[in-house]
């Protein structure tokens, strides 16, 4: 258990000490089950589920919905993006299989979010008001979010001919401690994260106090059908985002302040982790940023960067002059990856002259004085990668690669 792990329990169980002295009406969490903890009774207290969740997102101890430093610490800290063969720390994790065991605390913690989730959707009565629509599209949004993380780190890639016969994730309906849900595959798993966005966009959000208004469930739902390689609805809902969202692109003069802010979610962020500046784990933040910064960028990907990296905004808000990483270590959805993804559907839709103006799009606002690519300038692909092909098996051409 990591430190922030142990620092996060002493908290709630403080926490729930103080609700059980406070909440009288409360009976005590959960006693319709024997076994169990007692369900709430009003749709105040149902709704302070929601809150509960809300709060670890907004104080940065969330690791299971939109992530947060924590998740950054285990996939950041083993990448090749970070040079394996100069060490400076005897904390850092030298090899990615000493982090392996720690996935199986994920799997578990993620199904407390469906847990609480599903206990608000099932027993919420008041489903017209402004309160209860917000905790309930904020349910149906987070509940969707893991499973989409669940299908992403723990089922086999998708795959259109096998997506019916690869094993998913469980679907978990309703509140029953005595339920055993068989796994279906992940085509169901794939119908239902869907349905969860659906119906957390029916109800229309639009209160930011629930985090999850519609130009985020879109974006996470992108995200979703990026990974099942719905290409054409992919680019609706990426083109939906850009053009209705009132969202734009950070341009250079602007990117490393919004990249680099400690609290805010600036520009062209629609939605990331730890914004509250008073937060508990403000320490841990710290932690993690010298965590990081203890093992220096690989050369192949300060390579990437050219002959001027200088020139690409993109460098001096990630790296100091010794390679380490200065960037803020926050989970974030921003406009750039809705960009990306909405380039690279074109491109499997067979567009490339969509896929290269996106592309361009990005790199105007992230490299001072660029000059357009075209399918004739594309650089070759480069020897010696790891990914030679993309996600339906074909090799990597000289556009996939400039967009990923």
């Amino acid at each position: 258990m990591s430190n922030m792990e142990i620092y996060k329990n002493i908290f709630k169980c403080a926490a729930a000490i103080a609700l059980a002295m406070s909440a009288a009406g409360c009976k005590g969490y959960l006693s319709v089950q024997p076994q169990g903890e007692v369900i709430p009774e009003t749709d105040e207290e149902f709704t302070a589920i929601i809150h509960n969740h809300l709060r670890d997102i907004e104080g940065g101890g969330d690791e299971y919905v939109i992530g947060n430093m924590d998740a950054l610490k285990f996939l950041e800290g083993c990448a090749d993006n970070l040079d394996a063969n100069i060490r400076t720390s005897a904390n850092l994790t030298f090899f990615a299989g000493e982090e392996i065991d720690s996935r199986q605390r994920v799997y578990e913690e993620s199904w407390k979010v469906v847990r609480d989730c599903n206990i608000v959707i099932e027993n919420m009565k008041d489903r017209t008001s402004d309160i209860a629509r917000g905790a309930l599209s904020a349910a149906y949004s987070m509940k969707g979010i893991v499973y989409y993380n669940l299908l992403r780190e723990f089922c086999q890639p998708w795959s259109d001919s096998k997506a019916g016969e690869l094993p998913g994730i469980p679907i978990v309906d309703r509140f029953n401690i005595n339920d055993k849900p068989t796994r279906g595959t992940i085509r169901q798993t794939y119908d239902y994260t869907k349905a969860q966005f659906e119906a957390a966009l029916a109800l229309n959000p639009t209160d930011p106090k629930y985090i999850f208004t519609e130009w985020i469930i879109k974006a996470y739902e992108a995200k979703l059908e990026f990974w099942c390689q719905n290409w054409d609805s992919v680019v609706s809902l990426c083109e939906d985002i850009i053009t209705r969202s009132g969202i734009y692109l950070t341009p250079i003069s602007e990117y490393a302040d919004m990249i680099n802010a400690q609290y805010d979610a600036k520009g062209e962020v629609l939605v990331r982790s730890h914004i509250n500046n008073s937060s508990e784990l403000d320490w841990y933040f710290s932690y993690t940023k010298s965590y990081l910064a203890s093992r220096p960028a690989s050369a192949r990907l300060i390579r990437l960067f050219g002959g001027k990296p200088e020139d690409d905004v993109r460098y001096a808000a990630s790296f100091n002059s010794k390679r380490m990483n200065v960037k803020t270590p926050e989970c974030k959805v921003r406009l750039s990856e809705i960009v990306l993804m909405l380039s690279e559907a074109y491109y499997h839709k067979g567009d490339n002259a969509s896929a290269i103006k996106w592309l361009n799009d990005l790199r105007r606002n992230r490299i001072k004085n660029v000059t357009d690519l075209t399918m004739a300038t594309l650089p070759e692909v480069r020897d010696g990668e790891r990914i030679i092909v993309d996600c339906q098996g074909k090799a990597v051409t000289p556009l996939l690669q400039a967009i990923f």
